[in-house]
């Protein structure tokens, strides 16, 4: 019987949209606490990989085993319910794992607070811009304090200062509570501040593994 060790383990993964390769006998295995930074131009299989990972898309060669208990995905569009304040859409996440509602929008508030969305608890997605859409979908990945957390360009949106504070609550989420994270970035910097190693799509299915 395998030994569970891992939360996400590819193993010679291969992927292809007709004659684009994305990946060719792709194998990596992510431990609790590793953030781990993918890296490559738009269209390079960033996003493919962390649907791979999620569950949303299947390979066309090899496995993957996901052991996660609770996964996190934000996208790179925020996707929030257009009908619901930015409290209750990170409030609906909690209590779709069993939080009672009342602890839930608690746990919501604080959340957004952290987003340094204070004021805009009771807002609706259409009162926000593009950035504060995006921390209400971030905050709702956080919320959840999931075992792997999937990240497709998180904080695009952000400015500078809020983009070092993202960072900084993905490293304390991975530390502290063991979460597993993988972490699209067009950002070098803010990746080798973030990730302990890193995938770079290099094109014609070629991923290499770097510091």
């Amino acid at each position: 019987m395998e030994t569970v060790s891992a939360v996400l383990r590819f193993r010679q993964v291969g992927m292809a949209y007709g004659k684009l390769v994305l990946m060719n006998g792709l194998s990596f295995c992510l431990k609790p606490g590793q953030v781990v930074g993918l890296s490559g131009k738009s269209g390079a299989g960033k996003t493919t990989l962390l649907r791979l990972a999620a569950g949303l898309t299947r390979p066309e060669e090899g496995r993957i085993n996901n052991f996660a208990g609770k996964t996190g995905f934000v996208f790179q569009e925020p996707r929030l319910l257009p009908w619901r304040t930015a409290r209750q859409n990170v409030a609906l996440a909690l209590m779709a794992v069993g939080t009672q509602k009342t602890r839930a929008l608690k746990q919501a508030g604080q959340m957004l607070e952290c987003m340094e969305l204070d004021g805009f608890l009771d807002a609706y997605p259409n009162r926000l811009s593009g950035g504060m859409q995006q921390r209400v979908s971030l905050a709702r990945a956080l919320a959840l304090e999931p075992d792997l957390l999937l990240l497709d360009e998180p904080t695009s949106a952000l400015d500078q200062g809020l983009k070092t504070r993202m960072s900084e609550m993905i490293r304390e989420l991975a530390r502290e509570k063991g979460a597993a994270v993988l972490f699209s970035s067009h950002s070098e910097q803010e990746l080798k501040n973030t990730a302990d190693w890193i995938l770079r799509f290099k094109g014609k299915g070629l991923v290499e593994i770097s510091d």
